[in-house]
């Protein structure tokens, strides 16, 4: 009995895979049954995946036969008549594709690059493959005759090196490259319209005549996707630059795509190049062979699910990198332009005088005047924002409004320290400010404690704040260094006014945080933590008021822009 209830199961896990061919029967629990199955490769099951795997080798091949080839035939007949109307400079491109133990697939991939590309001489191919893999040997090889066998495509490389997964491979690889545009590749792809380098040649020129910079992230589409899908971005070198890497690498696998697309949704830069049809050969769709590739990087539900868990508690991430983008496409814009046109010591000259002139206006109940007055400044060139106004500008730096307190050292240290320091504050003299009434008036008050190198004589009754302060040394030890006591008492509105440099952030750190307090950070509003801070491009126009109750005290300095 025992014998044949394992020939039953081995029937019926065979049926199951088979029935896989039509979309209809195909769903998420195949893939469990396909990873358990490679796992028993050497035990009794082990054949089951290698008739299903005989099965879409047979379906590969006709696919390629009666639908992919033609279609290239096709595509390439018709392309003298679209390559007539394309004007667009070509670009030099780079493929990335991280490949392990499919040496046949990545020949099949080089080949169906070279024989679609109207112009592959400016295409490089950069592949990596782990230093343990199986099949180096044959890599090397297959390297080594490239120039032989694909000597259309203007480089193909291989490095070799740990086995780091997938993401880090294609970092790796970025690094490497010289292109204009990076693009995503695998060796599950398959070039199929000829004239895409073209296609893509053409799309990036029109977006560039449309916006005016180069910031941008595609994806070829020719209707292969479910509506509001896409696969394998392609990323500007401005893209790359900006980031700093092409894909995230804190994913096992399964998110690393959507994050890039999710960041290029967001800044309203995701772009398809219509009409390119490049084939996927996923196991998922039945369009390849399960192999251990595949169970090596990506099977398993539960690596999926948690993916996607980590994605949706990363957002606060992607939406840094957002802003890093769109600052990019800030300095890049027209006004960049007319700024290269003044010297830098004229621009510094009329920034310090624009900036005078819009902060009168704010303090003197003008704010409309003052918007008008700073977009003037952006127009000719001056800052790249009007709500990022440093007299002392650098254009290289990424404007933010929300640093993750987190990422800085001494926000812990702060923290530890927070009661003391307000204990401190509230017994020493005119320490009855921070009381419930305080016998104060309502308005802003600030308190100078640390300027030009040394502490003020406010300071002299605060060796607790001093102490804790003269630990973080990268708020005093600079030139310009300032630390100062915030106290509102309500109802209290202050203008809107900038800080004197970019080239540093503002750290607001909450002493005693009132309801009904507030402030606005360029287009954000925040509150502060009690006990924790807001860290900022101290550029960035802010806008404070206090309209609850009781005494509102904060305690700001500034700290060296990290990207500096």
């Amino acid at each position: 009995m025992t014998g044949n209830r394992k020939a039953l199961d081995a029937a019926h896990d065979l049926g199951r895979l088979l029935l896989g061919h039509h979309g209809r029967y195909r769903d998420g629990t195949l893939q469990d049954l396909v990873t358990d199955l490679l796992r028993d490769q050497r035990h009794q099951r082990g054949w089951i995946v290698d008739a299903v795997n005989s099965s879409l080798l047979v379906r590969q091949k006709l696919a390629y036969a009666l639908r992919l080839e033609p279609r290239r035939l096709w595509t390439k007949a018709a392309f003298p008549l679209r390559a007539a109307a394309a004007t667009a400079t070509p670009r030099p491109l780079s493929l990335l594709c991280p490949t392990r133990n499919r040496l046949d697939n990545l020949h099949t991939f080089l080949r169906s690059v070279q024989r679609t590309a109207a112009a592959p001489g400016r295409i490089e191919v950069l592949c990596y493959v782990d230093e343990d893999d199986p099949a180096l040997p044959r890599y090397r090889a297959l390297f080594d005759r490239a120039r032989w066998r694909y000597g259309a495509i203007g480089r193909c490389a291989l490095h070799v090196g740990p086995p780091i997964g997938v993401a880090a491979a294609w970092n790796q690889l970025a690094e490497q490259a010289d292109g204009d545009f990076l693009l995503m590749a695998n060796d599950d792809q398959l070039y199929v319209d000829y004239g895409w380098d073209v296609a893509l040649d053409r799309r990036a020129g029109e977006l560039a005549e449309l916006h005016g910079d180069d910031v941008l992230c595609l994806y070829f589409d020719a209707a292969q996707y479910p509506e509001g899908g896409c696969d394998f971005p392609i990323v500007s070198r401005s893209w790359y630059d900006t980031l700093g890497y092409f894909v995230p690498t804190i994913f096992q696998q399964w998110e690393v795509e959507k994050w890039v697309f999710d960041l290029a949704q967001r800044l309203g830069r995701l772009y398809p190049v219509p009409g390119v049809f490049v084939e996927h050969r996923h196991y998922q769709d039945y369009k390849a062979p399960f192999d251990d590739t595949y169970q090596r990087h990506r099977m398993t539900r539960g690596k999926s699910i948690s993916d996607h868990a980590l994605f949706l508690r990363t957002e606060h991430r992607r939406v840094a990198e957002v802003d890093k983008l769109a600052a990019r496409i800030a300095r890049g814009g027209r006004g960049d332009r007319r700024a290269a046109e003044l010297s830098e010591p004229l621009a510094g000259r009329a920034r310090r005088h624009y900036r005078g002139l819009i902060d009168e206006l704010h303090a003197g109940g003008r704010p409309g005047a003052a918007a008008d007055c700073a977009e003037l400044a952006v127009r000719q060139g001056l800052w790249a924002s009007a709500l990022h106004r440093p007299a002392e500008f650098h254009r290289e730096l990424p404007v933010r409004a929300d640093y993750d307190p987190g990422d800085f050292w001494f926000t812990g240290h702060l923290a530890v320290q927070h009661e003391a320091i307000v204990r401190e504050l509230r017994t020493a003299p005119d320490g009855d400010r921070l009381g419930p009434d305080g016998g104060q008036k309502p308005g802003a008050a600030r308190t100078e404690l640390y300027r030009d190198g040394a502490w003020t004589p406010s300071a002299e009754a605060l060796p607790v704040l001093r102490g804790v302060l003269e630990k973080i040394p990268e708020a005093l030890l600079f030139p310009g260094a300032t630390v100062d006591l915030l106290l509102d008492r309500p109802p209290t509105r202050e203008p809107a006014c900038c800080g004197p440099s970019n080239a540093y952030l503002r750290v607001e750190f909450g002493l005693t945080v009132a309801a009904g307090s507030g402030i606005r950070i360029g287009e954000q509003t925040r509150t502060w933590p009690n006990g924790g801070c807001l860290i900022f491009d101290d550029g960035l126009e802010r806008e404070r008021w206090h309209r609850g109750t009781g005494p509102h005290a904060v305690l700001a300095f500034r700290v060296p822009h990290p990207d500096r």
